[in-house]
């Protein structure tokens, strides 16, 4: 129970990673950044639908909120972005 100006203490929750596992997981997330980007500038030569343009912000934005995450030091945070801009960027390539 607080009383007065009494403060809880603040507990961050973050999985633990090894460093050789950090490693790797940046070593694929720029794999897949380097992909998802080659995936966007094949795309940028067709014409696209506003869906389809809309896929492309969330794509970039995904690689943008990737490599800010992997400038922290949040490579599962990173690697997961980046793995999603992958799925994007390939799902549209396809269509």
């Amino acid at each position: 129970m607080r009383e007065g100006s009494t403060t809880e203490p603040s507990v961050a929750i973050a999985p633990s990673v090894s460093g050789g596992q950090a490693s790797k997981e940046l070593q694929s997330t720029n794999q897949l950044l380097a992909t998802s980007n080659d995936r966007l500038h094949q795309i940028s030569a067709r014409k696209l639908t506003r869906a389809q343009q809309e896929t492309v912000t969330e794509i970039k934005n995904y690689i943008a909120q990737a490599r800010k995450a992997a400038d922290e030091g949040d490579s599962q945070r990173a690697y997961n972005l980046a793995h999603k801009a992958n799925l994007l960027s390939s799902d549209l390539l396809a269509h």
